[in-house]
């Protein structure tokens, strides 16, 4: 798998120090897929906290809560990914958004996530500001295939800090080549 981010990039982590003072938690959902669901707390300012849920040996499996841990933010949406009549699962083909310094804190966290399936687009989540100047947007496209190998990423007490995916790259070829009509010789 490949481990794309997280974004704010390796560039703008903070140092050791900070990250003692601040309680820096990274954390990782390598290899957990099948998610049913997406749990977002936020507040004018930041993604304030995340949870996962997936289907794993059969089972319904629920992440720890990434950031705040008292789920007490002003808003809290739940995405949910296996659902409707037909109970077709959709996945993940891209998630983009924005990190920057916010609110009296000016911490660096990430401050909106929108979620892209083959079906539908989720949020934007978060701060419905429009980025400044000294923010940094972030889009990670999946491709056309459920490409999706996890999330991870890193968090405060309070804050989501950064966010990444792990994209699965395709594994048949003779898949690639029935859609593309390319012979290999």
């Amino acid at each position: 798998m490949l481990k794309v981010g997280p974004f704010p990039s390796p560039n703008h982590k903070p140092s050791q120090e900070a990250k003692e003072s601040n309680k820096i938690v990274v954390w990782d959902e390598k290899g957990k897929t099948k998610l049913t669901q997406m749990f977002i707390s936020y507040d004018e300012d930041y993604i304030n906290s995340l949870a996962f849920q997936y289907i794993e040996d059969g089972k319904l499996t629920l992440s720890p809560v990434f950031g705040s841990q008292h789920l007490d933010s002003p808003t809290f949406d739940t995405v949910t990914f296996m659902g409707g009549s037909d109970k077709e699962y959709s996945y993940i083909t891209k998630i983009s958004g924005v990190w920057g310094k916010r609110g009296p804190t000016m911490k660096l966290g990430l401050t909106t996530l929108t979620i892209e399936t083959d079906k539908a687009t989720y949020g934007p989540f978060g701060c419905a500001k429009q980025p400044q100047f000294q923010d940094g947007l972030f889009s990670i496209s999946l491709g056309l295939e459920d490409q999706f190998g996890g999330f991870h990423g890193t968090s405060s007490s309070h804050i989501i800090t950064s966010i990444g995916v792990y994209v699965k790259p395709v594994q048949d070829l003779g898949a690639i080549l029935n859609k593309t009509n390319i012979s290999v010789d």
